[in-house]
């Protein structure tokens, strides 16, 4: 049986699993033609379907950086490392399946939700420096990195869509 944690962190939890769902609501919503539709307003030429699968992976690596936290080591992701893994990610996932897209959101958020779920409020005051960040972060500000994460490209979409 998985730890019970604070009730801030099933609360962190509980807010990543809410955004994460209109983000899969969004995209259930697509048509064929808005889910190739281009998200321009970043700088780049990611279509829906990259973005929406790009925040699937970034639960992963919002989990990877969380549990770095935790030991307490540091997060040595910098700008320029997760500009060129988006590149990566925008070339090889150019024609994603939206089916493949939701189950990764869906699964991916479940594993960070219940992880940060866990947390006693002990653990969310630790810190670990994070290197392209330049600075310390608490492992609350690590676990609230999912939420903001899908809520930006959530906002890029619906402004893509013109929602």
């Amino acid at each position: 049986m998985a730890a019970v944690g604070s009730e801030r962190a099933r609360e962190l939890a509980a807010s990543i699993e809410a955004i994460n769902l209109e983000l899969v609501q969004v995209v259930r919503g697509c048509s064929d033609e808005q889910w190739r539709a281009l998200c321009n307003d970043e700088g780049d030429d990611r279509t829906v379907a990259v973005v929406a699968h790009h925040v699937a992976h970034g639960h992963l690596y919002s989990l990877e950086w969380l549990e770095t936290a935790l030991t307490g080591r540091e997060v040595t992701v910098t700008l320029e490392n997760i500009d060129l893994e988006n590149a990566e990610h925008a070339t090889t996932y150019h024609d994603v399946e939206r089916e493949m897209t939701i189950a990764l959101l869906e699964a991916n958020a479940a594993r960070l939700a219940e992880r940060i779920a866990t947390l006693t409020d002990e653990q969310l005051a630790g810190t670990a420096h994070h290197r392209g960040a330049g600075r310390d972060l608490t492992v609350e500000a690590y676990a609230r990195i999912g939420h903001r994460h899908v809520a930006g490209h959530l906002a890029t979409i619906r402004k893509a869509l013109g929602l």
